[in-house]
């Protein structure tokens, strides 16, 4: 009989112990549910004896419940996500950092030579560099090897292509700003 009441908290866990193969543990989930029942116990208790009309307070109990558990189970998963994309959302800064870096310096020498030049502003760049960065932030892992490589090359040929000059108002980015001002003005 002691160990059918032991069995309602308590799980037998194998150990690795020369005196013992397992041992009593205490259960978490059988805790949990334990209190849960208690719980909902005496919310129906209350309901029934404290209560002018049970039925609507139970609904709002059921109501409040559900958002909260809706809730819970948001940043539930908002948490597991930050926790599991840690090492995601650190590479997208380095390589958000590393191409900013890359972009003004390759700005600032091809300028200086007169060859092309860069449009250095404005949301497109911006939106360019994030979606640069989103792309490689999954590359940066310490180790420099052919495809980090191969994403440079990416990353250099997507730089001088949306800076190459199109018409007058130069190249794609500087367009693209043109054309987000002119939507914005219709806007506003």
């Amino acid at each position: 009989m002691k160990n059918q009441l032991k069995k309602l908290l308590y799980n037998k866990a194998p150990v690795d112990k020369p005196e013992a193969i397992a041992e009593w543990r205490l259960s978490p989930w059988k805790v949990f549910f334990l209190l849960l029942s208690i719980v909902i116990f005496l919310i129906i208790f209350y309901a029934y004896m404290f209560t002018s009309n049970p039925k609507e307070f139970l609904g709002n109990v059921v109501f409040y419940s559900i958002i909260i558990v809706c809730a819970i189970a948001a940043i539930w998963i908002v948490g597991s996500t930050m926790v599991k994309g840690r090492k995601l959302i650190s590479g997208f800064f380095i390589a958000f950092i590393l191409i900013l870096t890359f972009y003004w310096i390759l700005g600032s020498v091809l300028s200086y030579f007169n060859i092309m030049d860069f449009h250095l502003g404005g949301y497109s760049t911006w939106i360019l560099i994030t979606i640069l960065a989103g792309l490689g932030a999954k590359r940066i892992d310490g180790n420099l090897d052919r495809h980090d490589v191969g994403f440079a090359l990416l990353v250099f040929i997507v730089l001088i292509g949306a800076n190459i000059p199109l018409n007058s108002n130069g190249g794609f980015l500087a367009n693209l700003d043109k054309f987000v001002e002119t939507i914005k003005g219709w806007i506003l």
